[in-house]
């Protein structure tokens, strides 16, 4: 499938790699297909198929952050069709603020990897950081491994 996109001109994805959000991603209800395009690892962009406009940077969270966990409720692996949890990839939204960039953990997106069926969640935990500083160590050139500016 060619997928039109204002970053990155068309690009082609298969159509097996097509994440299907049933209730879209929060704030973006009406946009329910994305597709992952690789950047500079591990970041990604989370690129909906729908709305050339939106895209999102993402991240494995537990790739950024050993501690970092939360619980998924029965619900959700139901609601994903999950059978095993080791099934779910899981994703974080990055942002770029001040030349530094922060994870919002609170709300993880899981995804399915048999079906592509995904959910993007919000987590109640007041204790979950909806902006947490990325730890981005650099590179032996001096540039830091996330891609961004930022001087951490």
């Amino acid at each position: 499938m060619k997928i039109n996109t204002t970053r990155f001109d068309v690009v082609e994805v298969e159509d097996e790699r097509i994440m299907h959000f049933p209730r879209g991603v929060i704030g973006f209800k009406n946009l329910t297909r994305f597709c992952l395009l690789p950047y500079k690892d591990p970041i990604q962009w989370l690129q909906s198929v729908d709305d050339p406009d939106v895209a999102f940077i993402v991240s494995d969270p537990f790739m950024l952050f050993n501690n970092y966990s939360f619980k998924v409720e029965d619900f959700v692996e139901e609601y994903l069709d999950c059978k095993e949890i080791e099934d779910l990839m899981v994703l974080v939204i990055l942002v770029v603020d001040n030349n530094q960039l922060y994870a919002n953990l609170r709300s993880p997106i899981l995804v399915n990897a048999e079906n592509m069926r995904a959910a993007h969640l919000f987590i109640e935990d007041e204790s979950v950081s909806m902006k947490e500083l990325v730890p981005c160590p650099p590179t032996e050139s001096g540039a830091s491994t996330c891609g961004c500016s930022c001087s951490h």
